[in-house]
């Protein structure tokens, strides 16, 4: 490990560790820590290169309550959230980190780079228990999807049921310490191409800038019975980056910079639940850039009997990207599931649940006659326009929980014009001896086809053995064996090792 950890990274270890560790002031501080190790290796899909992987993947997390000294729960207070991640791949190979081996460098690549997953001052209860705060790197989940920002954000809760909020500050992008892009909109590949002449992997966009970021929510408060939220968000992108794959006829590159929109969009979503009745609910995105709805989806429950619950739902999903990708560029449509579902519980211990309906995709154009050259020759033919196919979808559940342990089974059959996948699998659970001691036992069998191509069909089998030993209720190790095999990848092994520590009241 010291071989492959930075300065910064062990800096940012101590310190956060000495936080964790500093004396206690009337306050209560929880310490939690995990550790988890993979060791696995597979061939590209043409045989060459040999990818190995040894992933090591630590978290250390940080929680601090009554900093003000005050533990009084009508009094406000104070608290602080941390989070740190460490995504160490030794199995990298260093052509794989340089410039100087083309065919296998991948940009952006690093061995162990040190990710501060959330970190900020949160503080409710102020101005008479109506304003709340938070101050730092934070997540927010809301109908607008998961996303992270460092920045500040303020919440207000009105008398009537309703809360507002609003924030601002920069995107978790890679151009700020300790992050990375997971939380940016899909379809830009980013990073520092300091060391990186244009021509090597242009659509490796440079990324240094700051991304400024703001929105806004309305939503409800302290009602049980529905709950609901508006929100808006707007996402910056201010870098000067590569907007063509090739260079001009003088060999100059084309491109672009200044402020720009990378995302912003706007969406909402309520749920109101009556418990001896049934729930309903919906939620809808529209992106502020595409001009479109991009999500959307509603359902209904309704509890028959304390044992039996029905219900439908449809939900509709169409993929948007970063301002910057070329991927808009591109004709892209969304696809609509329609779903009944019921659920049995037939008692404490044994529930069984299905589910059916249809999935329709929207295309431009048919799909089987797009690449004629007849068809796109003639104004008239079929490959202009819309086109919809229509797949059906099922699955099957059912659980058996015991004192000791629970065994879980499940069916899956999606089937359509273009193909097929079915399957199930089988999940056994096990604790021994008061817990002190687990087991993981996984089987699945699945098979598919796509009529696009036909020689990708495979019928795959894969199972999962696994073991964990607990000392006390806050301490565990376990380890995990899996085996996946089918004609397409041959045999494919995986190890994996886990460490949970936590301290705290």
């Amino acid at each position: 490990m010291a071989r492959a950890c930075s300065p910064r990274t062990i800096l940012a270890l101590a310190l956060f560790a000495g936080t964790a560790a500093a004396p206690a002031r009337g306050y209560e501080a929880r310490v939690d820590a995990r550790t988890d190790v993979q060791l696995y290796t597979f061939a590209s899909p043409y045989g060459d290169p040999i990818v190995r992987r040894r992933r090591v993947t630590q978290q250390l997390g940080l929680a601090l309550d009554d900093l003000d000294g005050v533990p009084d729960p009508r009094a406000a207070s104070l608290g602080f959230r941390a989070r740190l991640r460490l995504d160490g791949d030794f199995g990298q190979e260093s052509a794989e980190r340089s410039p100087r081996t083309p065919e296998r460098f991948v940009p952006g690549l690093e061995e162990a780079p040190l990710d501060l997953i959330y970190a900020y001052l949160e503080g409710e209860g102020y101005l008479g228990g109506v304003a709340g705060f938070r101050v730092g790197r934070q997540q927010l989940f809301d109908a607008l999807g998961w996303w992270s920002f460092d920045g500040a954000l303020l919440r207000l809760s009105a008398p009537a049921y309703v809360a507002v909020e609003a924030y601002a500050g920069y995107e978790q992008r890679s151009s700020l310490p300790l992050t990375t892009d997971r939380y940016a909109a899909d379809g830009v590949w980013r990073g520092r191409r300091d060391e990186l002449e244009t021509a090597l992997h242009p659509a490796f966009l440079d990324q240094r800038e700051l991304a400024p970021a703001w929105g806004a929510a309305l939503g409800t408060s302290g009602m049980h019975w529905v709950q609901g939220k508006l929100a808006y968000r707007r996402v910056q992108t201010r870098d000067v980056v590569v907007s063509a794959p090739f260079p001009d006829a003088g060999g100059g590159w084309q491109t672009v910079g200044g402020a720009r929109v990378a995302s912003e969009r706007a969406g909402g979503a309520v749920q109101a639940t009556l418990p001896e009745l049934g729930a309903v609910g919906g939620r809808a995105v529209y992106d502020l850039y595409l001009s479109r709805a991009t999500e959307y989806d509603a359902g209904v429950d309704a509890y028959l009997t304390p044992e039996l619950t029905v219900g439908a739902r449809l939900d509709h999903y169409l993929p948007t990207f970063d301002g910057d990708s070329i991927f808009n560029w591109f004709s892209h449509q969304g696809m609509t599931t329609y779903e009944a579902r019921a659920e049995w519980a037939a008692s404490r211990r044994f529930a069984i649940a299905a589910s059916g309906g249809l999935r329709a995709f929207t295309t431009e154009g048919d799909p089987e006659r797009y690449a004629s050259a007849v068809a796109d020759a003639d104004p008239a033919s079929p490959s202009r326009g819309e086109a919809q196919r229509t797949d059906a979808v099922s699955s099957l559940d059912a659980r058996h929980r015991t004192a000791e342990g629970s065994v879980a089974a499940r069916g899956v059959l999606e089937a359509g014009e273009r193909g097929h996948r079915r399957g199930g699998d089988v999940t056994l659970r096990r604790r021994v001896l008061g817990g002190r001691f687990d087991a993981l036992g996984i089987v699945s069998l699945y098979d598919w086809r796509d009529a696009l191509r036909p020689d990708r069909a495979a019928t795959s089998l894969q199972y999962v053995l696994g073991w964990g030993v607990r000392a006390g209720r806050r301490a565990r190790f376990g380890a995990e064996w899996e085996h996946a095999m089918n004609r397409l990848v041959g045999q494919r092994y995986r190890v994996v090792a886990t460490l949970e520590l936590e301290v705290g009241p």
